[in-house]
């Protein structure tokens, strides 16, 4: 298993150990910020989530399953040192809604053979800058004043070293984006 995978079990261990209701778990994500606290609500959610993007990693499918535009167009390249993100392909019929199971926006990697590997997710909500920031798995969205949207990214394929939910990924690259075929 990898680190996100690891993190992710570990997270549903630790909230149903021994039947006993607990309201948080601790687990320490590879990341600059060190142990991150997670409530058990929270990971159920984020396993819901892997549960429902795990037969998306086929872009095909994930096409045919309504994710079916790129946008924006390209791959998304971070500043440098932060990493970058990937290409994003969009559901429209999920934006308007916050489901954690449900995300706006699938992430994919370019690889060398030209196939897309997912690498995690984006959650968007239309409104303004000064709207209450949404919430999913215990974490307010950040404001994308470019679109005009509330954001929240989850790397649930990806080990991510500055979070699991950060903007940019360091593990990730547009370095194959000229050859990638979709």
């Amino acid at each position: 298993m990898r680190g996100t995978a690891r993190m992710i079990a570990a997270i549903v261990l630790l909230a149903g150990c021994a039947g006993e209701p607990t309201t948080e778990a601790t687990i320490a994500e590879h990341h600059h910020g060190g142990p991150q606290v997670v409530r058990a609500t929270d990971a159920a959610a984020l396993v819901a989530l892997r549960t429902a993007t795990a037969g998306l990693h086929d872009l095909d499918r994930a096409k045919a399953a309504g994710w079916s535009t790129q946008f924006p167009a390209g791959c998304f390249k971070g500043p440098a040192g932060a990493g970058d993100m990937g290409f994003h392909f969009i559901n429209g019929g999920a934006v308007g809604t916050l489901e954690p199971s449900n995300p706006q926006l699938l992430i994919y990697e370019p690889q060398a053979n030209g196939g897309m590997k997912l690498v995690g997710v984006e959650f968007i909500k239309p409104g303004l800058a000064t709207d209450t920031p949404p919430e999913l798995f215990g974490r307010s969205f950040g404001y994308n004043s470019t679109f005009g949207v509330w954001v929240l990214h989850v790397w649930v394929w990806r080990d991510n070293p500055s979070g699991l939910y950060s903007d940019w990924n360091p593990a990730v690259s547009c370095r194959y984006e000229n050859v990638a075929i979709f």
